[in-house]
């Protein structure tokens, strides 16, 4: 069996803006010191990082219209792409994550959408922190070999 994703990482929008109630004890997205901010996205196909995108400056919606395709896979279940937000001065922090289960999408179709960013909240919750505009298509073909005896 011969599978391939095809992904275009193409904007972000609502970056670092929690949709939730940020009070006094939650971790704030946005600190409102001004520092720059850079952001970036690692791609992970079944718990495998298997690439990065480009940083891109600042929080709220960044482009990066990026193509990857990951070929010769072997059986996958789900897509993951962890956003990462960088901060002169202090340590990279996940800001969240995108989760598709590929299972579920047509072989061969190109599908485009907004997909949530989203973090753990309290117990059993998700904040979502933004939102990932990404194209995806899935490919899986069955490989015969006519000279194999």
């Amino acid at each position: 069996m011969w599978r391939q994703v095809e992904l275009t990482v193409i904007q972000g929008r609502n970056m670092g803006t929690s949709k939730s109630d940020s009070g006094p004890g939650k971790d704030d997205k946005d600190d409102g010191d001004g520092a720059e901010v850079d952001i970036s996205c690692e791609i992970h196909l079944n718990e495998i990082l298997c690439s990065r995108t480009t940083v891109q400056r600042g929080l709220g919606s960044p482009d990066w219209h990026e193509a990857f395709t990951f070929p010769g896979l072997p059986p996958f279940e789900h897509l993951e792409i962890s956003v990462w937000r960088d901060k002169k001065l202090s340590k990279p922090s996940i800001l969240g994550t995108t989760r598709i289960a590929l299972g579920n999408f047509r072989r061969g179709d190109h599908v485009e959408g907004w997909y949530p960013v989203v973090q753990p909240g309290a117990i059993g919750t998700e904040i979502q922190v933004g939102e990932l505009r990404l194209k995806i298509r899935v490919d899986e073909y069955a490989v015969f070999c006519f000279y194999c005896v």
